[in-house]
């Protein structure tokens, strides 16, 4: 990865700190999918209100989606960007089938292990 690359990526996902911008370049760079559920996690919580973060900090793969109070808007701009930060794309009907916070985790493990046909 380039330094602007990097730089771009600092820029674009500050406000979803440090762990997971690093989480991102080291998927880009090294394709690390096991930096997915970090990624993950890292964008969810900068959407979150400051009273919920503190509980999000505790769930578990099995936390049902509706748990966590993520209106449907905000739950769209969560995949648009979790979709820039993995270089993917995901379908409407794919996001439909998310459950839980493990459902999003494996499916977009599943996406990046997978090459694109």
């Amino acid at each position: 990865m380039t330094d602007e690359e990097i730089a771009a990526i600092e820029k674009n996902f500050r406000r979803c700190g440090d762990e997971t911008i690093q989480a991102i370049v080291r998927f880009r760079r090294d394709n690390d999918i096991s930096a997915v559920p970090v990624i993950v996690r890292g964008i969810i919580r900068r959407y979150l209100p400051a009273h919920q973060v503190e509980a999000f900090a505790n769930a578990t793969e099995e936390t049902p989606l509706g748990d966590l109070q993520i209106e449907s808007l905000t739950m769209l701009e969560i995949m648009l960007d979790v979709q820039d930060a993995l270089n993917i794309t995901i379908e409407d009907a794919e996001m439909r089938e998310f459950k839980t916070l493990g459902d999003v985790q494996q499916f977009l493990q599943k996406k990046v292990a997978t090459p694109a046909q």
